[in-house]
């Protein structure tokens, strides 16, 4: 037993589980650094500004992700076959694409009363503060890519220091934060352009011709992954009203950061497997098993300490530990989905990947539809349940149809 677990330590010191640590931190540190930026902002705002701000915030987030293209697959995958070669070209089409995306809803927005007061210099800091995001997001899967993820934990600390300018931009107003926002970014990308450094900036036909379909394909997966997250907000609010959504978008919240751990082993999984890891059957299930094992003490905390934290945000956000709970009890089939996805992606079999999200992205808006109005928002937590046991049990279906139809 001694000798095992002797031998369990030094696994510790290898890539996989070091980065999965440097990942781990890196997302706990980014979800803690939000809480803070936003409650300091509460207080050094008015309440109109802060609602302008996060809405211009948010809108920034997800030019992030659009902007992306899928690249950020791409170069795990790719890069060590094609090196830098693979981040040159992925920084010139990431770049354009943040550019476009973001000239195109920042011109949407200028349409709507909300933002057409702010006028021109909005759109040219929406611009800037997406494309430096954008390249933010790239250099951090670069380092991660690079078996070096103690850089991408390093940027997410200086990022995190973005609360600090709101100190410096109160007369700003809603652009204030949006500022400070985007100058924590740009620390960030600071650091990585000194720390991990800028490869040759060109493009590479033949990395672009290898990856163009893979990364299209995790491009279009990873849109349908984060759908329902961007649109169970709205399904809450259209049937349950404000005060119950904000006691699911915590629930949820929280939910979501407590699997961060999981996600940052799956993603250190991914870089080890695109590199080449033996025994990768043997890897998958340790790695599975940890996962486990930590979900197992979340479980614990969450049954014993869940009513605590939420009740931090207010006494009647305890309503959402029902849906905390819940979320909690999904991960155990989150990981088996999302370990799943990995192999396929290492396997470079891209089209199952679309299905298999696809039909989640389905299953959980359907089913969070018709359960929300009978059990309120603990409806969201059995449709987060379901739609992964439905995705677990129906992937062996997938797979085996996608290769019949691949043989015939």
């Amino acid at each position: 037993m001694l000798e095992i677990l002797k031998q369990e330590l030094h696994n510790f010191k290898t890539p996989l589980y070091r980065n999965s640590v440097y990942i781990s931190l890196a997302s706990l540190t980014t979800a803690v650094a939000g809480f803070l930026f936003w409650a300091i902002a509460a207080r050094l705002y008015p309440a109109e500004d802060v609602g302008v701000a996060s809405a211009i915030v948010s809108a920034l987030n997800l030019t992030f992700n659009l902007s992306m293209l899928g690249m950020n697959f791409a170069i795990i995958r790719f890069y060590p076959e094609y090196k830098e070669k693979a981040m040159g070209s992925a920084l010139i089409i990431t770049s354009i694409a943040g550019v476009l995306f973001s000239v195109a809803y920042g011109l949407i927005m200028l349409g709507s009363q909300s933002f057409k007061e702010l006028g021109w210099k909005f759109l040219g800091i929406f611009v800037l503060f997406s494309v430096i995001g954008t390249l933010y997001n790239v250099l951090s899967t670069y380092a991660i890519a690079k078996r070096k993820a103690e850089h991408a934990f390093f940027q997410s600390l200086l990022f995190a220091g973005r609360f600090l300018f709101l100190f410096l931009l109160t007369s700003m107003g809603a652009l204030g934060i949006v500022s400070s926002f985007g100058l924590g970014l740009l620390l960030g990308l600071g650091y990585a352009v000194l720390m991990v450094g800028l490869p040759k900036v060109e493009l590479d036909r033949e990395f672009i011709g290898d990856a163009f379909r893979f990364s299209l394909g995790n491009y279009l997966a990873s849109i349908a992954n984060m759908a329902p997250n961007y649109l169970m907000p709205t399904l809450v609010l259209s049937m349950l009203g404000k005060e119950e959504t904000a006691y699911f978008y915590m629930a949820f919240s929280i939910g979501n950061l407590i699997l961060f751990v999981p996600n940052a082993i799956n993603t250190s999984f991914f870089v080890e497997g695109s590199h080449g890891l033996k025994n990768m059957r043997r890897t998958l299930k340790k790695a599975i098993a940890f996962s486990y094992v930590y979900l197992a003490v979340a479980v614990v905390g969450v049954w014993l300490f869940g009513g605590f934290v939420l009740r931090f945000f207010g006494e009647g956000y305890v309503g959402g530990l029902p849906l905390l709970r819940l979320m909690v009890l999904g991960g155990f089939f989150v990981v088996v989905v999302n370990f799943s996805i990995t192999v396929l992606n290492i396997q470079k079999r891209v089209k199952e990947v679309v299905m298999i999200n696809t039909l989640k992205a389905v299953l959980f808006l359907g089913l969070s539809y018709i359960l929300v109005p009978r059990m309120g928002i603990t409806g969201v937590g059995w449709g987060w349940i379901g739609a992964h046991v439905a995705v677990a049990i129906a992937m062996p279906c997938i797979i085996l149809a996608y290769l019949c139809h691949s043989n015939s």
